[in-house]
């Protein structure tokens, strides 16, 4: 009896999840959204004004995200491989939890210096590879899903004014759209 309790708890630790791809499905939604700033800085150096129109493309339900896949205690490591509907490919890798079957969150849209999105408007074909430190770096599962991500209509923020202590202020355009889009909840 012994040898059987042991053999079914080999099994599940090997288990397959029924769904491999993001937590939040594969549908997502690419929203531009817009809106004008007029900034009035006050200093010792003086008074200055500065009027923003910020944009940006927001990526909905969420920017970033988890990939759920195969449940294995062995798995440690996740890489996807994302080609996008222009051929262009990005590769990244994050770390994988095989008891949940969760990696770690990877970012889908955000584009910085030190940033690149796995993902673009349109069909994204991705290839996942889940890798074990044990005995060596080896890839013992793998598969593919598609995202869409799709563009949705513009939305306008309403015109707001900041009014700021510090001069430099008035030079920080990414830092005060930051702040607006917060403050509207990116225009919704």
């Amino acid at each position: 009896m012994l040898k059987a309790v042991s053999f079914i708890l080999l099994l599940s630790s090997v288990a397959t999840a029924d769904y491999a791809g993001f937590a939040s499905g594969s549908t997502f939604q690419a929203t531009p959204i817009e809106g004008n700033v007029l900034m009035t800085c006050d200093g010792f150096n003086g008074t200055s004004q500065a009027n923003y129109t910020c944009r940006d493309v927001v990526l909905e339900p969420q920017n970033s995200d988890i990939f759920v896949g195969p449940l294995d205690n062995r798995a440690t490591q996740v890489e996807l491989k994302a080609v996008r509907e222009d051929n262009s490919s990005r590769v990244k890798i994050n770390n994988y939890d095989g008891r949940s079957g969760k990696s770690s969150t990877f970012n889908l849209w955000i584009s910085s210096l030190f940033q690149k999105p796995l993902l673009m408007a349109g069909v994204n074909h991705v290839h996942y590879s889940i890798y074990t430190n044990s005995p060596s770096f080896q890839e013992f599962a793998s598969g593919d899903f598609d995202v869409m991500v799709n563009r949705a209509a513009t939305r306008v923020c309403p015109t707001t004014q900041y009014h700021s202590t510090d001069v430099t202020d008035c030079n920080s355009q990414y830092s005060i759209c930051q702040r607006y889009f917060e403050q509207y909840n990116n225009c919704r």
